[in-house]
């Protein structure tokens, strides 16, 4: 983390970081990952390490296992178009096999 960077738990599982008496931003733990947010409450991102999450604050460069908030919901509209084209699929071959 860059100098100056410090990590306060303001409560379970939310932290607030600042540098130089400067506020940075925020992490918090919410199902399964840490949400990252900016000094003004904008979402930044979700990561999967804590580590990983205050570096998206700190303003560090992206690796490969955050996903920015633009990218997840693109990821989440890809996955629930693959599970209901596999819903459509399965109750197809149970009618043509049952009825």
């Amino acid at each position: 983390m860059p100098m100056g960077t410090r990590w306060s738990a303001v409560a379970e599982g939310l932290w607030a970081g600042t540098r130089d008496g400067d506020f940075l931003g925020t992490v918090e733990f919410v199902d399964g990952g840490f949400v990252t947010s900016d000094q003004h409450g904008a979402r930044i991102g979700r990561s999967h390490s804590l580590a990983a999450a205050q570096r998206l604050v700190d303003g560090a460069p992206l690796e490969e296992t955050v996903l920015t908030w633009r990218e997840e919901r693109t990821a989440l509209a890809a996955g629930w178009l693959g599970f209901g084209a596999l819903a459509l699929t399965a109750v197809a071959l149970a009618a043509h096999l049952f009825f």
